[in-house]
């Protein structure tokens, strides 16, 4: 187990950095159901943003909006590097997308191309 991470958690990780989105959910559930501590709410999180770029590559819209936002709301109350995560910097593509999606919406215009956020430990390696 690396660092002392429930190995599920690495998957999941492994899982959304390969763009296996719906895995991801199904994998980081199975913690998220455990969890009943501080963490439960960093683990819906990431679930909800996993979801929200499963919904963006079905063309749904608002659909990857509300999950997004919702998914940030619920980590950015956590540290910049949280469970050996670097946090700030995945928010902050996360949030980027967002932007663009809801501008396109505003605008009426086509599903934008997008730079998917990866989940990075702090020092900068990958996970996956």
């Amino acid at each position: 187990m690396r660092g002392g991470l429930d190995p599920r958690f690495l998957k999941g990780i492994d899982e959304f950095n390969r763009g296996l989105y719906f895995e991801c959910h199904e994998t980081l559930e199975e913690i998220w159901l455990e969890e009943h501590g501080e963490d439960r709410e960093f683990y819906q999180g990431i679930i909800q943003i996993a979801a929200g770029y499963l919904k963006w590559e079905q063309g749904v819209m608002r659909g990857a909006i509300k999950l997004w936002r919702a998914g940030l709301a619920k980590i950015d109350v956590y540290p910049a590097h949280h469970l050996g995560v670097d946090l700030a910097v995945f928010a902050e593509v996360v949030r980027k997308n967002l932007e663009e999606i809801e501008a396109t919406c505003r605008a009426g215009g086509d599903l934008p191309p997008i730079t998917v956020p990866v989940l990075t430990l702090a020092d900068g390696a990958s996970l996956g």
